[in-house]
């Protein structure tokens, strides 16, 4: 299927359930990054002026074009085209769509997809242009999984898992031996698992001891990070992908490998303190009442927001008496990126109230991050065709025999192997 048949297809089914009379495509010399790859256009070509490309739900498209770059488009299908080289020309050819409902990547709460300038806005809304956020036709497009994509994603599940159990094991050595252990030795572990299993991924995953777990955007310091002590807890966040896999047609490609993105917790010692065992029980709670909730709208026929799920998990942090300990939404769309186009859990940072669709994969890591330490427990989870919710990598535990539970239920100590 090529892009424009894909666009139109999420076109219809969009416009099915909403008013839709196109989605409206455009950039600025060269800025727009999303709209090309949509597009699937030349990321070096030169541009200087504004092209615009109008896909209709069904029928040919439109390319409005300067005079000046009449062939920016040429690799996108369509015979129509207009040609403008001035503002006032531009605006005639605009008013046209007068009363046209447009959608736009332009997004008042999710600014990730916002790529469309104010000022061209302004413009489209002075011709009379009616606009709304391609924000659901953008999930349609790259955030629904194949089964080819799911497969994939549960196979990387499936590694992720096994690299945290090895990676504790390595722990482990460490702690029994008594030899230090860095933050960047035990990143380095991982990264040479990802090699070992044909694993991609875009950054090198975060592992931090004691008190750095309460960054969780931590990264570990060129110097090799903090040395293990007694009692550190240990937090790790690992995500990755497989470099190809193969559709449904046998066709093996580098586009159809979905990311898993996994956190797990754990603790340089024999024994949990007791505030970390409190902290990491109101977190399985929340991280668990996601999937409970969904199987439960879908049993009843109905479809819940991103932003409702967030919510929902951030009330059981907060009545915990969490509630300054929050520093980030629940979770992110994943697809072919680890953070995806489709619906993000978030009903506070950048609220999300799109629609989760079957085919859809997010990740659920809910965190309580304090000045001594931080942690956070994530799973992902995908969407069948029924509308429940399946946790990426379970197949994995009952096929290995594994001791420990997927999802996480308690703290891993340097006593326990899995």
């Amino acid at each position: 299927m090529t892009c424009l048949e894909k666009i139109q297809v999420v076109s219809q089914q969009e416009s099915a359930v909403s008013a839709l009379d196109g989605w409206l495509f455009t950039d600025f010399a060269g800025r727009d990054n999303l709209t090309k790859d949509l597009l699937q256009l030349p990321v070096d070509g030169m541009t200087t002026r504004r092209w615009i490309y109008i896909v209709p739900p069904v029928g040919e498209p439109q390319k409005i074009l300067h005079a000046i770059e009449p062939h920016v488009l040429d690799s996108l299908p369509g015979e129509n085209k207009v040609f403008y080289s001035s503002q006032q020309e531009l605006k005639t050819i605009l008013s046209q769509y007068k009363d046209k409902t447009l959608a736009l990547l332009w997004d008042c709460n999710l600014p990730v997809i916002s790529t469309v300038d104010g000022g061209f806005v302004t413009l489209l809304q002075q011709q009379g242009v009616q606009l709304t956020s391609a924000a659901n036709l953008l999930q349609r497009y790259r955030g629904i999984l194949s089964q080819a994509s799911i497969n994939s994603q549960e196979r990387s599940a499936a590694l992720l898992y096994k690299i945290i159990r090895d990676t504790w094991n390595f722990i482990c050595q460490h702690y029994r031996s008594q030899e230090p252990l860095t933050e960047r030795a035990v990143q380095i572990f991982i990264l040479e698992q990802f090699v070992h299993y044909k694993l991609t991924t875009n950054h090198s995953p975060v592992v931090a001891f004691g008190a750095n777990s309460g960054n969780p955007h931590y990264e570990v310091p060129e110097d090799g990070g903090r040395i293990a002590q007694e009692g550190d807890i240990i937090q790790l966040d690992i995500w990755a992908k497989e470099r190809l896999a193969t559709d449904e047609d046998g066709s093996v490609s580098a586009s159809i490998p979905a990311y898993a993105d996994i956190s797990w917790v754990g603790i340089y010692g024999k024994t949990v303190p007791q505030e970390a065992e409190k902290r990491f029980a109101v977190l399985c709670q929340a991280r668990d009442s996601v999937a409970t909730t969904i199987a439960s709208a879908a049993a009843q026929g109905k479809r819940i927001t991103g932003a409702e799920l967030d919510l929902q998990v951030r009330s059981i942090i907060q009545e915990a008496g969490y509630s300054s300990y929050i520093k980030h939404r629940t979770g992110h769309g994943i697809d072919t990126e680890v953070h995806g186009s489709g619906v993000n859990l978030d009903g506070s940072e950048f609220p999300d109230y799109r629609l989760i669709m079957p085919g859809s994969s997010f990740s659920v890591e809910p965190g309580i991050y304090g000045q001594d330490f931080g942690m956070r427990t994530e799973i992902d989870i995908y969407i069948d065709q029924q509308g429940m919710p399946v946790i990426s990598g379970q197949k994995f535990q009952a096929a290995n025999n594994l001791e420990f539970s997927i999802p996480q239920q308690k703290i891993l100590t340097t006593e326990e192997q899995p």
